[in-house]
């Protein structure tokens, strides 16, 4: 494995001037894409790019951020074009067909002897193993689950619930003070697939789920219905504050933040959004059992930097990742990120819900990626659609999965 010293663009320059070969160490270019959804999160980005270029001053790095709807949609062309030589992606279903459609390379065994060396976590790496390759090199992971306000359930006299008859007790209490108990932030459908993922979860179990995703299930099949007529029990009880239905996800915080909603089911990603006045107030627990014979699966998204296979620069990328694995720059990222990262022993205090999250993620019997991740490509714009469709009065199961079911039978597979 090649050490520390060599990887450093200092030696590698002093190496070639010592020998007198120019023209072999010629400044090599490196171009990395990656997602920003916030500010922090830019901001990590760029410092740790300027953090390897000052270290390896033979390499030009261009790097380019993108916003995440925009980067999901032309993913694919950019590979590709082959322009980047690191992209940044997610585990799941969409790797999986990157991979099998040959626009990316795999991680090389020098490579995952060093993620192994480095102490990353196990499941991380394994999460983009695909035909025996690994195809993602793993920045960082988080846990969906409700966050609400500790002094609000302290005021109202409430725990958080670990059971569904639990859950459905503090929303009455939660209306009961006046307080609307859920909200949704379903403009770009997405939060709202959450919610379908972990009722799905919770009711049918993690082997179904994965079934229904790719396809091998139909919507209208009577477990599935199940899982709409539970969702549309609570909608219709309007335990979710309309108001809230058809917004982004973060104008939902504010009817938090004025203790106008209770809770929402969400990414632990959403506290790099607390204002740090009241971010020490939000807590989190799990999506609670509905069965106590259901094991817990939980929703644990892994995003991953992949390697373009029309990249330019091979060894340029090679650098730069073993600089992410032996470097704090992971730490940087998920701290910004407020996620957990994937290199073992790195979390910190700045993650907001760290501790909480991460025994959520650990103590999970499997894992799943989220829905757009896990779902077959042709399945996921009508499920969005159908969903939003089913979040509109009179919140109709039987609309919902037959659209569903009837819209991706019309498209290729």
């Amino acid at each position: 494995m090649l050490t520390s010293f060599f990887r450093s663009g200092l030696a590698t320059i002093l190496l070639c001037a010592a020998l007198g070969l120019p023209g072999v160490c010629a400044a090599e270019n490196l171009t990395i894409d990656y997602v920003v959804s916030n500010t922090p999160q830019r901001s990590a980005w760029i410092g740790i790019i300027n953090q390897f270029a000052a270290a390896n001053p033979d390499v030009k790095v261009t790097h380019n951020g993108y916003p995440q709807e925009q980067y999901k949609r032309d993913m694919p062309t950019r590979l590709q074009n082959g322009s980047a030589d690191l992209a940044f992606w997610y585990a799941g279903e969409r790797l999986r067909d990157a991979a099998k459609n040959k626009l990316l390379s795999p991680l090389d065994a020098e490579m995952l002897a060093l993620l192994k060396k480095q102490k990353f976590v196990t499941s991380a790496i394994e999460g983009t193993r695909i035909d025996g390759e690994v195809y993602g090199f793993p920045l960082y992971y988080y846990a969906w689950g409700f966050i609400y306000r500790k002094s609000l359930f302290e005021r109202i006299g409430v725990r958080p619930p670990a059971t569904w008859n639990e859950f459905l007790q503090v929303c009455e209490q939660l209306k009961a003070a006046g307080i609307t108990p859920l909200g949704l932030g379903a403009k770009s459908v997405w939060p709202a697939a959450g919610w379908f993922d972990y009722l799905n979860l919770r009711i049918n179990g993690l082997d179904f789920h994965h079934k229904l995703l790719n396809g091998d299930v139909r919507f209208t099949d009577a477990r599935v219905r199940q899982v709409f007529d539970v969702w549309g029990d609570l909608l219709r009880k309007e335990y979710f504050l309309d108001a809230t239905m058809n917004q982004e996800f973060d104008r939902v915080l504010p009817y938090m933040y004025r203790n106008h909603v209770g809770m929402m089911l969400i990414g632990s990603f959403v506290a790099a959004r607390f204002p740090k006045a009241m971010a020490q107030d939000f807590g989190f627990f799990a999506f609670p059992a509905l069965s106590s014979t259901m094991p817990a699966y939980e929703e644990a998204p892994l995003d991953v930097l992949v390697l373009p296979a029309n990249a330019p620069n091979p060894r340029a990328r090679k650098r730069f990742l073993a600089f992410l694995a032996e470097s704090g720059a992971l730490r940087q990222i998920a701290d910004a990120d407020q996620t957990l990262p994937a290199k073992a022993g790195t979390s910190s205090s700045n993650v907001l819900l760290a501790e909480i999250t991460g025994a959520t993620v650990a103590n999970a019997a499997g894992w799943t990626y989220f829905f757009d991740r896990d779902a077959r490509a042709d399945l996921v714009a009508p499920a969005y659609e159908g969903l939003r469709q089913f979040l509109k009065a009179p919140y109709d199961t039987e609309q919902a999965v037959r659209y569903i079911e009837q819209a991706r039978r019309k498209d290729p597979p």
